[in-house]
């Protein structure tokens, strides 16, 4: 497949946590994507892909950046600077929703929260979806923990989104939800089977939290994941 190419500026730039870059990249002229997809980002002989993290509709393209010690694109982004310029590839990708009003769980694991926001935003500003949406965000220490703030945000504004953050290796004076989210999980599935669940995160609790599923009688159908 022929991957189209565009041209985007760094418009804002910050730390999510100790290891995690939000970029806010100028959006492409008629550059349409799906909530859900990813791009790719290109930087002479590094080539990375990162979902994106804001809406469709937003006007613009913002990424959710895991830096990982050492590695190549990493270092780029952790030096590069407002007002530079990147070269992005067109939206791929087939983790992403529909229009149809129906109840949905999400189950994220660190930077793979980026697709489920574009997901879970657009479902409830913008289709105005009113069937319950909910999201299960697992990360190991306190520290590790982004973007609860906006979370607080949309379940304080919309009645039908509810979330749980649970860490797998939190401190003693942690006071929320602990264990890993395949552990977590049960509690919230077992009047649930005719919803759709969508998983992204690492291989290990997409494997995990799928086979949970499937052992607690989801249909295979209804589950979609995309591996970080």
């Amino acid at each position: 497949m022929e991957i189209n190419k565009y041209k985007s500026s760094i418009i804002k730039k910050e730390n999510l946590n100790s290891d995690t870059i939000y970029l806010q990249l100028k959006k492409p002229e008629n550059y349409d994507f799906l909530p859900g997809q990813f791009l790719q980002t290109f930087f002479e002989d590094v080539k990375r892909s990162y979902s994106i993290f804001s809406k469709p509709s937003s006007e613009t393209l913002d990424l959710c950046i895991k830096c990982l010690e050492g590695g190549k694109a990493s270092e780029i982004f952790k030096n590069i600077s407002v007002g530079e310029e990147i070269t992005i590839s067109s939206p791929m990708g087939h983790f992403i929703i529909t229009e149809e009003d129906i109840e949905r769980t999400y189950i994220a694991t660190g930077s793979g929260l980026a697709p489920v926001v574009s997901m879970i935003k657009t479902s409830l500003e913008d289709y105005g979806h009113k069937s319950k949406i909910y999201l299960l965000f697992g990360l190991r220490h306190e520290e590790n923990i982004f973007y609860k703030t906006e979370l607080e945000e949309l379940s304080a504004q919309y009645p039908n989104f509810s979330f749980d953050i649970t860490l797998s290796r939190p401190s003693e004076n942690w006071k929320g939800n602990s264990g890993r989210v395949s552990v977590y999980l049960p509690e919230k599935i077992v009047t649930r089977k005719n919803n759709h669940f969508f998983l992204c995160g690492s291989p290990e609790m997409v494997k995990d939290v799928r086979k949970l599923l499937i052992e607690n009688d989801v249909d295979m159908k209804n589950i979609k994941f995309e591996i970080f």
